[in-house]
């Protein structure tokens, strides 16, 4: 039979009032007492109800990760956003608190609808995972929980953020494809994101950087609204049809680097030789597909140990201040790409 903290009280010869707040550590309980109760307790292997500390010491004793859904898959199925999760779960492994997942659909971010962890505050504290409206994110912020976004950022949001440096990866990514000789590198991105904004920012500081103008027939943004696969296919078609091609692609991520390379196979041309490939995230796959890609590392682990570990700062009013972390990238060659 489980023992509970009216057998600890009973043994005790106290009032569960007293057993309860000598197990809480409370301070109107004298230290005699106190250690008499917490030996009793351990004599008798109790061990607390969660819901019933919850309750004494108002907290929950969990942890939010909300994502958003745009497309077929959730974020959280994404291979990036997955080693993010790892790192957050890492930590969280050396604390007493459980994680709750939550996975807001496109229509609930466009109607503004919080998710039932946030309007119930059935956590202590969330972390935003990935792209979100600005307006969401500060409507999320605005209901008073701890919040740290990761992988995304707004000046003015009111709450701790880390994201990669997005514009200096792709800066240096575009940058190593311009020495190896390249002349028209094209950038192909998702609308909407401010991620991929600031890796289009790169792509531009990289053209400035060598004297190469901006040629706008090679800058792309899909839809946000579509699904991702077929608005790249839909895009490398008519790419095919530019005159001259581009000699090299910068795609806003690994996912989309993978999709393009095997849109060139199919139309017979052939990846490095024929164009070369960039993608951003170094993805587990980029290494072990065919051409490998080359790419721009970021820390994912890191990203999340740092998001939680600075959530439980602020969950235990340890810090105050809010911070906005960028986490260095590098780039990373690799076979889909070739000297011109």
């Amino acid at each position: 039979m489980k023992i509970t903290i009216y057998d600890v009280a009973k043994k005790a010869g106290v009032s569960i009032s007293t057993a309860s707040k000598a197990l809480n550590g409370r301070k109107d309980v004298g230290d005699r007492t106190k250690d008499g109760i917490c030996k009793i307790a351990k004599e008798l292997n109790y061990e607390p109800s969660r819901f019933a500390r919850a309750l004494a010491l108002r907290k929950t004793e969990n942890v939010g990760v909300i994502s958003g859904r745009y497309y077929r898959a959730p974020v959280m199925t994404n291979p990036f956003y997955s080693r993010i999760l790892e790192g957050i779960e890492e930590v969280m492994a050396e604390t007493d608190y459980s994680l709750v997942t939550n996975v807001v659909k496109k229509e609930q971010i466009d109607d503004m609808v919080l998710p039932k962890m946030v309007k119930e505050k059935s956590v202590d504290g969330l972390i935003l995972l990935g792209h979100f409206p600005k307006e969401y994110a500060e409507m999320v912020i605005d209901r008073g929980i701890p919040v740290v976004m990761a992988d995304n950022s707004y000046d003015s949001a009111g709450a701790d953020s880390i994201a990669a440096d997005n514009e200096g990866g792709a800066f240096k990514a575009v940058n190593e494809l311009i020495k190896l000789g390249h002349k028209r590198v094209a950038y192909v991105s998702r609308g909407g994101r401010g991620s991929f904004q600031l890796r289009y920012d790169g792509y531009k500081r990289a053209l400035a950087a060598n004297n190469m103008e901006l040629d706008e027939s090679l800058s792309v943004f899909c839809r946000e609204n579509h699904e991702e696969a077929d608005d790249i296919r839909e895009w490398m078609k008519r790419m095919l049809d530019i005159n001259p091609k581009p000699d090299a692609l910068f795609m806003c991520n690994d996912v989309n680097a993978i999709m393009a390379i095997n849109v060139l196979k199919d139309a017979g041309l052939s990846v490095p030789d024929d164009m070369s490939v960039v993608g951003f995230d170094n993805i587990e796959l980029a290494r072990h597909f065919i051409p490998s890609i080359a790419t721009v590392n970021i820390p994912k682990e890191e990203m999340g140990r740092k998001a939680m570990s600075i959530l439980m700062d602020v969950i235990g009013n340890k810090r105050t201040a809010k911070e906005k972390i960028l986490v260095p990238t590098e780039f990373i060659m690799g076979g889909s790409v070739r000297n011109r």
